[in-house]
């Protein structure tokens, strides 16, 4: 018999959330920002005591957050001048980029977002027991009320996927050749998946339909990247806005499907064929589980964040997906391959 480890590495996973939270709090990696430092320098630079520091500055060494650099060249079988000087602590590339508040893709609003889910995750129980969700995100009113805040909080969750995606388009479906596109971006948030399209290419336009709480987000984030003049909002639900036929020849569904439920989800595959032209592209991001749905476990548990908060929302497989993408009369479903991201990315070719 084992220890139990695997139970208390998942018991221990509300500590890693405490150290993350409370260093972005503390400034740690703000202080970091202008290159590495001792705990000693760290800790007198922003006032606090050296020892809980130095025990938070290993910790995020730990966590894949902190460097080290004093350590790379003894790493290499080089020994350090000397092996009693000073740790040295310098930002990884994935703190620098999301975790600094000068940062444009700085993760504080979802940090503050992720408190609110914490919240709803408390009443798993109680509705498991009950089978009534927490609260219904896929009402147009709670929607209204919740998804102007969320939309701006998960630009850094999706920036850098929604970048590979344009790409994508470009690269493979288009072979390479570079030209304007029409992009309709559905329940479009903060348009985060429809931007890069529209910094790719000056030409290239953008519909961005939501609630009309989300669409002044939306307006004020295509400011900041610089692309207001792109963008033309639709105002509304999908299920009500109609728009003429072969209109588009990109359309995006940036983590939708999973709110509305199977039926509905199917219905809105059907909506984006007939609102692209021939030869169009519907590039689909979801938090995929396996066929068997035995892994991998954050999609898996994404399928009981939709059960907390949505009376119909549920998770794919790729394959779910695909053959309904396909059912609904797209040609062809191409799987994004080349990174192994946590939200895998399908486009469908008309």
């Amino acid at each position: 018999m084992m220890p139990p480890e695997t139970i208390t590495s998942i018991l221990h996973g509300s500590w890693a959330i405490q150290v993350l939270k409370s260093a972005v709090e503390l400034g740690l990696f703000d202080g970091l920002s202008e290159g590495a430092l001792t705990a000693a320098a760290l800790a007198e630079k922003l006032g606090y005591p050296v020892k809980g520091v130095s025990l938070m500055l290993d910790s995020l060494v730990g966590m894949g957050l902190l460097e080290r650099p004093d350590l790379a060249s003894h790493q290499f079988g080089k020994p350090k001048e000397r092996l009693d000087s000073p740790a040295l602590y310098a930002l990884s590339d994935c703190a620098a980029a999301y975790l600094v508040k000068e940062s444009p893709l700085f993760m504080g609003m979802y940090l503050k977002q992720h408190d609110e889910l914490d919240k709803m995750w408390r009443y798993l129980k109680d509705t498991v027991k009950s089978g009534e969700p927490v609260m219904h995100v896929n009402n147009d009113d709670k929607a209204s009320e919740i998804f102007p805040h969320l939309a701006e909080s998960i630009i850094p969750l999706n920036y850098a996927i929604a970048e590979d995606a344009c790409r994508f388009v470009y690269d493979t479906v288009l072979c390479g050749e570079s030209k304007p596109l029409k992009v309709l971006d559905v329940a479009a948030g903060s348009a985060v998946w429809s931007i890069p399209f529209a910094r790719a290419h000056s030409g290239t336009t953008i519909s961005a339909l939501d609630f009309p709480a989300v669409l002044k987000v939306t307006e004020r984030i295509a400011e900041k990247f610089e692309v207001r003049g792109s963008l033309n909002l639709l105002p509304g639900n999908w299920r009500d806005v109609e728009i003429e036929p072969q209109s588009y020849d990109v359309a995006i569904l940036g983590h939708i499907l999973h709110s509305e439920g199977y039926a509905l989800s199917e219905k809105l595959l059907a909506y984006c064929f007939d609102l692209l032209r021939p030869g169009g592209t519907l590039i689909i991001a979801e938090f995929f589980a396996n066929r068997n749905r035995t892994a991998p476990l954050h999609p898996l548990m994404f399928g009981l964040n939709m059960y907390l908060a949505t009376s119909d929302g549920c998770i794919f497989s790729i394959e779910e997906l695909s053959e309904m993408a396909l059912r609904t009369g797209f040609n062809r479903v191409i799987r994004h391959n080349s990174v192994d991201y946590v939200s895998p990315l399908l486009f469908a070719v008309k």
